[in-house]
């Protein structure tokens, strides 16, 4: 380290010069902490060196002098402009003087004309960091006139450099210190975003023996921000609803706007609306409490019974079927975002399953993250699905998210449903019905058909009367065409028969006298039939009715 012994500073630092030693000053030393204890041997071993009485370590910021350390004399602060080591920093070097009161820089200074001291012998060494900022001064001093000798002079120097090798040391404490404190803090709050995101997705899904369904969640890699990736499965009347959806941003907002959705859609689910009509109804909920976020969703309705699949998707990826054959997408017109476009329609896709199948619902964070080599996720995801469509669900899942683990910073989830297949020797029906008085005869005598086909004949009597109720209460109050569905599960010993109509009321028993001609519709239907149930649509309904087929 250059060091010029003595001379006069040249000028004032400049402001830009200044700012940086301040910056300096402030990075190197932490004046609210108790001063390391090694100064004390410093500015002892200063005044062993130089043979004068008094050390101190000065540091000077933009107003004071500080004394942090200091041998002869009781330390203490003073204004900046009454420091002698001042002009050290000025000068970059180490200032001496033989005799500070006949020394024109020091003559009228208040530690040498008697205000605040009577220095005599005077050396200051600035603290130097190795970009050349100076700190403050290691300086000695006396009350008599004496010159040091070069040794002195270099040895005070190299004691200012381990001074702030002191301070350097301390200053690399600090930020390890602090460090350790982000990191911790940053577990913390991962730990908490974690736990919140748990909080919000299911504890467990309903399993049976026909539906088995196993779900992951892969957090993001940015921390302690809680994602909008949801998953949900609800059992209903009609059929078994899974749900997959992702709400824009990490955030707490985008956190609680994801409990919503998922809150909105499992209630709407549950009252029996199809899919469509579900993520029309919540796209409606997002939009009323105006909210600057949206999200997309993706419903998939299983009729275990049957295999028939209904699909809605809310700019979604669509579901995929990997098993039996290869992966293809359940094909379905995605509809909007939830929360962009009010009247927004969410169309619903057919399909039927009809053996054992395996499904996969996922966001987009399952394919979409940072690849090399020209990697597309979508590819990785469907060679996967490839060469591991028969491994255990639990290890399929772990495999379709190890590509992106440790890379996303968006969260990922997914829902493989491992589908038994249809029950077997179950047969379905349909036949579509007159908008008028003739659809109930229609509808006898397509059922009548069907059951001497299937060799049911002997319930034909129960079920052709709750079917006339069932036709004659749509075509009464829609006035529109309706639909007869047969189904019969021979393993379960049950009878289905469903009618779709346009309106969205749903039917209720209600008494009726001896002299009333109306009114015993649904309570004929309620007395025969085991149970009955309403499953919404987005454009009207449809009414079941099951019999026992003993």
């Amino acid at each position: 380290m250059d060091r010029s012994p003595s001379g006069t500073p040249s000028g004032a630092p400049t402001d830009a010069g200044e700012a940086a030693r301040l910056a300096a000053l402030r990075d190197y030393v932490d004046v609210t902490a108790e001063p390391p204890r090694e100064l004390q041997a410093a500015v002892r071993l200063a005044t062993r060196v130089t043979g004068l009485p008094n050390a101190v370590v000065n540091i000077i910021d933009e107003h004071l002098q500080r004394q942090l350390a200091a041998e002869g004399f009781e330390r203490s602060e003073c204004a900046r402009e009454d420091s002698m080591c001042a002009y050290s920093i000025g000068v970059g070097g180490l200032v001496h003087a033989r005799d500070a009161r006949r020394d024109v820089r020091f003559a009228a200074n208040p530690w040498v004309d008697g205000r605040m001291g009577e220095v005599r012998a005077y050396a200051a060494s600035p603290l130097l960091t190795p970009d050349g900022l100076a700190l403050g001064t290691l300086c000695v001093f006396g009350p008599e006139p004496r010159e040091l000798t070069a040794t002195q002079r270099t040895d005070l120097a190299d004691l200012a450099d381990l001074v702030v090798s002191l301070f350097d040391r301390e200053r690399r404490a600090r930020r390890q210190a602090e460090d350790h404190e982000v990191l911790a803090r940053a577990r913390r709050d991962a730990e908490t975003a974690r736990a919140l995101q748990t909080g919000l997705l299911p504890a467990a899904l309903p399993q049976d023996a026909v539906v088995t369904l196993t779900p992951r969640y892969l957090p993001g890699t940015d921390g302690a921000e809680v994602g909008g990736d949801f998953y949900d499965a609800v059992r209903t009347a009609g059929g078994l609803v899974l749900v997959m959806g992702d709400v824009q941003g990490h955030s707490s907002a985008a956190a609680a706007l994801m409990g919503q959705v998922r809150t909105a859609v499992r209630a709407y689910v549950s009252e029996g609306h199809e899919p469509s009509a579900v993520l029309a109804r919540t796209n409606e909920l997002l939009l009323a409490a105006g909210t600057e976020l949206f999200a997309t969703c993706c419903l998939l309705r299983l009729d275990a019974d049957t295999g028939e699949v209904d699909v809605a998707s809310a700019g979604h990826p669509a579901p995929v079927l990997f098993a039996p054959g290869p992966p293809r997408a359940l094909e379905v017109e995605p509809g909007p975002p939830l929360g962009v476009s009010a009247g927004a329609t969410y169309p619903a896709a057919r399909h039927r399953l009809t053996g054992r199948s395996r499904l996969l619902l996922h966001t987009d964070g399952v394919v979409d993250w940072p690849r090399g080599r020209g990697d597309d996720g979508a590819a990785i995801l469907e060679r996967v699905l490839l060469q591991h469509a028969g491994a255990p669900a639990a290890e399929l899942a772990e495999l379709l998210l190890a590509p992106a683990a440790g890379t996303i910073t968006d969260d990922a989830a997914l829902l493989v449903a491992d589908y038994a297949g249809p029950a077997p020797g179950s047969r379905e029906s349909q036949v579509v019905l007159p908008p008028d008085p003739r659809a109930v005869a229609t509808a006898r005598d397509h059922l009548r058909i069907t059951l001497d086909a299937w060799g049911l004949v002997r319930i034909a009597d129960e079920a052709e009367l709750v079917v006339s109720e069932l036709v004659t209460n749509a075509v009464l109050h829609t006035g529109c065409g309706t639909a007869l569905t047969v189904r019969h599960d021979p393993l379960a010993a049950r009878l289905c028969l469903g009618v779709d109509d346009s309106s969205t009321s749903h039917p209720l028993p209600r008494g009726a006298g001896d002299e009333a001609l109306s009114g015993r519709g649904m309570h004929i239907v309620d007395v025969l039939a085991e149970r009955w149930w309403v499953s919404p649509r987005g454009d009207g309904k449809t009414v079941w009715a099951e019999l026992r087929v003993a």
